[in-house]
């Protein structure tokens, strides 16, 4: 059976760049930057395919690092996302049997996602990825309606990935310990996966799965355990997470 890597993360120096002029930057941006993280995310060519032959993948299914374009500003969110996304068909062409890519949304500027995801379901991406929040809007609100109809349409699935929780939260949930320690509590030690799963509990008490039951909706990491025991009678219909289209998911 073929491993098939999916969210394998990769980033460009312009959407670095555009994200550290931010008046405040998403402090995960550290973890990139460590070692030589940032090299290895920029890198799309002969370099991610020797490490996948090293760890015995077949095909990575290419994703845009977190936070993405999804905290930028409207216009510049918009830019960078198409750029993004004919950077990912261009290295997905020049490897085509090791590599697949997923979306990547101009979240901040709702009103351009729904054509965005056609033109990059157009180039032959896989999915989409998006995180819970863009700025105070939350994935359910109904702003964003006419894309999960448009993804529903296309069959392409949604891939929720966690982000790091807002400051009200951090300051209520994961302060009192040093800057590093708390910054990796609130982010892939706990805080990101409850907030990926709170995102996806808010799409069901919407009825997005109501408007849109073709709809597929993928949890990674940690979000999907949150859900075990979690959905009573009373939830709204629909599958809080269907299965990524391929074999193997990877962590």
């Amino acid at each position: 059976m073929p491993i098939i890597a999916i969210e394998e993360h990769w980033s460009m120096p312009d959407l670095t760049a555009a994200l550290h002029a931010l008046p405040h930057p998403d402090e995960k941006l550290v973890f990139g930057e460590m070692d030589d993280n940032q090299e290895r995310l920029e890198d799309l060519e002969a370099g991610r395919i020797a490490a996948m032959n090293a760890q015995g993948i077949d095909v990575s299914i290419l994703a845009l690092t977190p936070p993405a374009t999804q905290s930028l500003p409207p216009g510049e969110a918009l830019a960078l996302s198409r750029a993004a996304n004919d950077v990912a068909a261009a290295a997905v062409a020049r490897n085509p049997a090791r590599l697949r890519s997923m979306s990547t949304l101009p979240m901040s500027s709702p009103k351009d996602v729904p054509a965005e995801l056609e033109r990059a379901a157009s180039m032959g991406r896989v999915g989409t990825m998006v995180y819970g929040r863009s700025g105070d809007l939350f994935l359910d609100d109904p702003v964003y309606d006419d894309f999960f109809g448009v993804a529903s349409e296309l069959g392409q699935p949604v891939f929720i990935h966690p982000q790091l929780p807002s400051r009200a939260v951090r300051y209520a949930s994961y302060r009192g310990f040093d800057p590093m320690t708390e910054l990796a509590l609130a982010t892939f030690g706990w805080g990101w996966h409850l907030d990926a799963a709170t995102a996806a509990l808010r799409l069901i008490l919407r009825g997005t799965f109501d408007r849109h039951p073709d709809l597929q909706i993928v949890l990674g990491h940690w979000e999907r355990r949150c859900f075990s025991g979690s959905i009573g009678p009373t939830a709204s219909p629909g599958p809080p997470a269907c299965s990524a289209p391929c074999p193997t998911a990877s962590d």
